[in-house]
């Protein structure tokens, strides 16, 4: 089968991935000119590093843990979270970059481009693109995020799914001096909070701007507005903060959007299925977007493999992620909620971190090809 994924993120990739290990023909289009850059840093966990080695590529993800450690600033509110010695966080686009770098040999990518309708007959469905010409496929996935065009076409406007928790985040890049100077510093007032995140050796760092609003009208690709708007919320605050505004003048690598979940009946209809954000998005504070996203699309693609048709599949694959889904939904209206609320004290960090029951179960689909061609000796479970 020939299947359409739209968007090159966690998601996108890590479906390409498993479909082409089942045997399908995945075709990845992006509307970004390649693999997005920027973002801020993802927590990986429990079943999604089983889903990693699986894919032979737990050793590399290792090699790019950040190696926080401790009671560090690593959340995506700059707030303070135990990390377990079993956690690894790595950047956003490191991540990304890596399962790219793992399909790019047999998998087609079209990037600067993105669908514009899709049209669902019996057998296919029909793609026509902003640029490229018109395709069939015989399954449409939407990896395109919170504000998933594909979710738009297939299922209606955006605002009957996305639901605002009422804060926006701006991620950039930081020189490694600044990361090696202010690594962990922490500005809080009312509102508002921002902080640095950098490597053990100063060599990486990004800042994070968060502040609390009500939903704002501006151009998601206007990064000029963007930083705008972000200077405009945090004028007169504090030394970090007038750091970080200057840097921000310059930055390349803005990532600027608002902390909101996708709450949906069901996700899929017809030929077309949604992973990741652009079906369940949990929101940067729940911590779990890129778990979930390496696991849904490990799910759905066994799942197609295993069953007799598609509908069947997609069935099957949201009967396995539901529960999942919304634990980590609850976990992001709890972590939206502690920014206007507060951190804990500092004797109750590490329970924020006791261990929730795991809903998910991830089954031996299928012997795996891929892994052992990637790496001698190794066996997929």
């Amino acid at each position: 089968m020939d299947v359409l994924v739209c968007g090159a993120g966690v998601a996108g990739t890590a479906l390409a991935y498993w479909l082409r290990h089942h045997g399908f023909t995945p075709t990845v289009v992006e509307r970004a000119p390649g693999v997005r850059a920027g973002g801020y840093a993802t927590g990986l966990r429990g079943e999604a590093l089983d889903v990693l080695d699986r894919m032979a590529l737990l050793d590399q993800v290792r090699a790019l843990d950040l190696r926080l450690g401790g009671a560090a600033m690593a959340d995506e509110y700059a707030l303070p979270v135990a990390i377990r010695p079993t956690d690894i966080e790595i950047l956003r686009d490191d991540l990304a970059g890596l399962l790219y770098q793992a399909t790019r040999g047999e998998v087609e990518y079209v990037f600067g481009d993105s669908i514009a309708t899709l049209e669902q007959i019996d057998a296919d469905v029909r793609v026509t693109f902003d640029r490229g010409r018109p395709r069939r496929f015989d399954l449409v996935a939407g990896a395109d995020g919170l504000h998933s065009r594909t979710r738009s076409l297939a299922f209606g406007p955006q605002e009957r799914f996305v639901r605002h928790l009422g804060l926006y985040t701006a991620v950039f890049g930081l020189p490694g001096r600044l990361g090696a100077e202010e690594g962990g510093q922490v500005h809080r007032v009312p509102g508002k909070a921002a902080g640095v995140l950098a490597t053990r050796d100063g060599s990486r760092a990004r800042a994070a701007l968060h502040f609390a609003s009500g939903p704002l009208a501006y151009d998601r690709d206007d990064h000029g507005q963007h930083k705008r708007v972000v200077a405009e919320r945090f004028a007169g605050q504090g030394r970090l903060v007038r750091r970080l505004l200057e840097e921000l003048r310059e930055a390349e690598d803005l990532f600027f959007e608002a902390n909101a979940q996708v709450e949906m009946d069901r996700w899929y209809a017809g030929r077309v299925v949604l992973v990741g954000d652009a079906g369940y998005c949990a929101a940067p504070s729940s911590g779990r977007g890129a778990s979930q996203a390496l696991i849904g699309a490990y799910i759905l693609a066994g799942e197609l493999a295993a069953a007799g048709g598609h509908a069947e599949a997609f069935a099957a694959y949201e009967r396995e992620m539901r529960g999942f889904v919304a634990e980590h939904q609850q976990m992001g209206r709890e972590g939206a909620d502690q920014f206007f609320l507060g951190p804990p004290p500092e004797e109750e960090l590490g329970r924020t971190t006791v261990a929730r029951p795991h809903l998910v179960r991830l089954r031996n689909y299928a012997p795996g090809f891929a892994a052992e061609r990637s790496s001698p000796g190794r066996v997929a479970r």
